[in-house]
């Protein structure tokens, strides 16, 4: 069965790439978020006309010369301005903090989508990516921390531009050339070069952080899942110190990066009062008190726009860390991807599997196997724990990669739609994991055209009916976190029956009974022959012998090789089988298998 590669996305996508993603997938939004600028840029011209209205009302307090068009304002149209910019001012940063928002969790909205999207597409993760609690904080946590990159990055930055501008061209314009030559120097230092010290410890250590809180995530959710075992050992000071540790190998880089931020701080204060004592020298020589007064009740204000580039260039490198983490995830591709064409799948067939193998991580777990399943058959799958029956139901239904041959009805699975193929053959685990949501949600995970009195036909099939009667909602009863309400073996019937409603081409049963009483397994095991009858196929893999007697073919495993295969009663007459060892082995619990 020949695969499609396997690729992976980039590990450390560069900052460019990220935020070039980041405005391709909001592209739509991207008229809001221009207006979400203008606003920050008349907030803040708001704010200088503000102040500049100020310097006018002492100038006219103590007769300063040089601004007669403000100075010869009445003190009644002076106020009524101010008190306008004031409320003008208000008004834009409502409408710049609403927009911008607006944009922004809008943006996270369409993120959260596509990393679920993402998420979807690239299922079954493979070992190296299955961490749910990492997941997890991207898809939450990593998300969220975006908002920075568009509520609090590109407004502040246009309006940090275009008042530093003006505030330049305006001195250059009315104090000549070396006023304006000081205060661009001052905002580049201040917008550009202090904001560059120490970036890659910045980015380093939100990087991190990042990592560490998906490590937290998965000990946290790893927690929950087996709280009573953590109970039961009294371990949770163990699981609270590996809570800690974790963070232990970036907490250096979380003391330097706090260190260079207060340092960049305290190089801001210095060039802003620099700036401002420079301006006082300089204009003293001039002996102009007017020049110095307009500046420097303008030069504050404007220092503050500039000033915040420095402020979000710290949250956007955690910002960028945790888009990075997301880019990474957008952009990955499943172990095994569909074919560019696919062939469709016939509904019904011969299911033949040739010299099929899979590897983890380049070790071998499986190889060379051979078997054949024809419709209303069972063919049945053992072996001890390990030698690879489960990796084997994985390969199948193109959960990993594998090699060797995989056809039905004559088309091979490599060329067919993972969708198509997972609707024909279907895989219960013995995990039979539940969703949270009602009973009727977890049997029809989105499925449609099914009745509740077909999905109450294969919950009494299945040995659940009286149970499911005596819950006061029926179908509409509510299943807890992990599903808690349900015994194993409830959640394994549960789970067969939401394969049994879609009518499988092919059934494979992985452990799937495992939990359950013999009474139960009788059922269960009625059910399936009642379903064969009809056409139905089965693969059973499962360790316990006493469960395959119907079954048309047995193949036994033995670390990862196929070490014996035929009818089970062939099997069970040779007393030196494998298969009849295991026989004997669990009826009297004795004889070792050798």
């Amino acid at each position: 069965m020949k695969q499609h590669p396997h690729t992976s996305p980039a590990q450390d996508p560069g900052s460019l790439a990220t935020i070039g993603w980041l405005l391709r997938s909001t592209a739509d939004l991207l008229p809001p978020l221009v207006l979400a600028c203008i606003l920050s840029c008349l907030t803040r011209f708001a704010s200088l006309g503000i102040y500049l209205l100020a310097a006018a009302g002492i100038a006219k307090v103590i007769r300063l010369p040089g601004l007669e068009t403000l100075t010869g304002l009445s003190w009644t149209w002076l106020i009524l301005i101010i008190v306008a910019l004031g409320l003008c001012k208000g008004a834009l940063r409502y409408g710049e903090q609403y927009v911008g928002h607006k944009v922004a969790f809008l943006s996270l909205a369409r993120l959260r989508n596509k990393i679920f999207s993402a998420a979807e597409y690239q299922a079954p993760f493979d070992a190296r990516s299955k961490n749910s609690g990492g997941l997890l904080a991207i898809a939450t946590r990593d998300v969220d921390r975006v908002e920075v990159f568009f509520a609090h990055t590109l407004p502040p930055a246009v309006a940090a531009v275009l008042v530093s501008t003006a505030v330049t061209w305006w001195t250059w314009a009315v104090f000549g050339q070396e006023p304006a030559l000081l205060l661009l120097i001052a905002y580049v230092v201040v917008g550009l070069v202090i904001p560059a010290v120490g970036v890659k410890s910045l980015r380093a250590a939100a990087s991190g952080q990042a990592r560490v809180r998906g490590i937290q995530n998965q000990i946290l959710s790893e927690t929950l899942a087996g709280i009573d075992v953590i109970h039961g050992y009294a371990s949770g000071k163990a699981m609270q110190a590996r809570f800690s540790n974790a963070a232990r190998p970036v907490e250096a880089q979380a003391l330097r990066a706090g260190k260079i931020t207060g340092i960049r701080a305290a190089l801001s204060q210095v060039v802003v009062w620099g700036s401002l004592l420079a301006l006082v020298v300089m204009f003293s020589a001039r002996n102009d008190l007017t020049g110095l007064l307009v500046l420097a009740v303008i030069v504050v204000p404007s220092f503050e726009a500039v000033r915040t580039v420095d402020g979000f260039i710290i949250g956007l490198q955690d910002s960028l860390a945790s888009a990075k983490r997301l880019y990474s995830v957008a952009v990955g591709l499943p172990q095994v991807q569909d074919p560019k064409q696919p062939k469709p799948l016939p509904a019904e067939g011969i299911l033949e599997v040739r010299n099929l193998g899979a590897a983890y991580q380049g070790v071998t777990v499986l190889e060379g196997l051979d078997f054949t399943l024809k419709s209303g058959e069972i063919v049945a799958l053992v072996g001890d724990s390990g030698s690879g029956k489960s990796t084997a139901a994985q390969a199948l239904v193109r959960s990993i990669p594998s090699t060797g041959e995989v056809s039905f009805g004559g088309v091979d699975v490599a060329e067919v739609a993972a969708a198509e193929l997972r609707a024909r053959m279907i895989l219960v685990s013995q995990e039979a994991v539940m969703v949270r949501g009602t009973i009727r949600e977890n049997l029809l995970l989105g499925m449609e055209g099914v009745s509740d009195d077909e999905l109450m036909s294969v919950l009494a099939e299945l040995g659940l009916e009286s149970w499911l009667k005596a819950q006061k909602d029926g179908l509409d009863t509510k299943l807890g976190d992990r599903s808690t309400r349900l015994s194993g073996g409830q959640r394994q019937r549960l789970a067969l029956a939401r394969a049994l409603v879609r009518n499988p081409a092919v059934l494979i049963l992985d452990e799937s009974t495992s939990a359950l009483d013999s009474a139960s397994e009788q059922l269960v095991l009625t059910a399936i022959n009642n379903r064969c009858a009809q056409g139905m196929a089965v693969l059973m893999i499962s360790h316990r012998i006493s469960i395959l007697g119907e079954a048309a073919q047995v193949v036994v495993l033995r670390e990862g090789v196929v070490a014996e295969s035929g009818a089970p009663a062939d099997l069970l007459a040779d007393s030196n089988s494998l298969f009849s060892r295991m026989a004997v082995r669990e009826a009297d619990k004795i004889l070792p298998m050798n």
